[in-house]
């Protein structure tokens, strides 16, 4: 098993978790891309943190199977009464998530709000 941190790099501020893929999700096993997954839904389970920021400033792709994930620990923020907010999508990621209605789309329980940046992402939650 491969710990976590290989994977992701997490960081904590305030009551949301930032979460920073290490590089393109591609060149990481799925088995690997799971416990990090296992990792950060455990996280979030912790008191304390309401609001998940997933930071692609490392990353130019992902595959369907991180797309999956991100839908369920969004579901997962969401029933916390959190947010689930990415930042630094590159245009073809920002397209691919667009096209399957997970953007903004708040007809949905697992929606999540692009940002250009974590530190607009950031101070969006204290305008709430």
């Amino acid at each position: 098993m491969t710990d976590a941190t290989e994977v992701f790099t997490f960081e904590q501020i305030e009551n949301t978790l930032v979460v920073v893929p290490n590089g393109d999700l591609f060149q990481h096993r799925f088995e690997d891309i799971r416990d990090g997954y296992n990792h950060i839904f455990g996280r979030l389970s912790e008191d304390g943190i309401d609001n998940l920021l997933v930071d692609f400033e490392h990353a130019k792709h992902f595959g369907s199977a991180f797309i999956g994930m991100l839908v369920k620990l969004s579901q997962k923020a969401r029933r916390a009464g959190g947010e689930t907010m990415l930042c630094n999508l590159k245009p073809a990621m920002h397209e691919v998530l667009k096209s399957l209605m997970v953007l903004e789309n708040v007809k949905t329980d697992f929606f999540m709000v692009p940002y250009p940046d974590r530190a607009t992402a950031l101070n969006s939650l204290k305008n709430k």
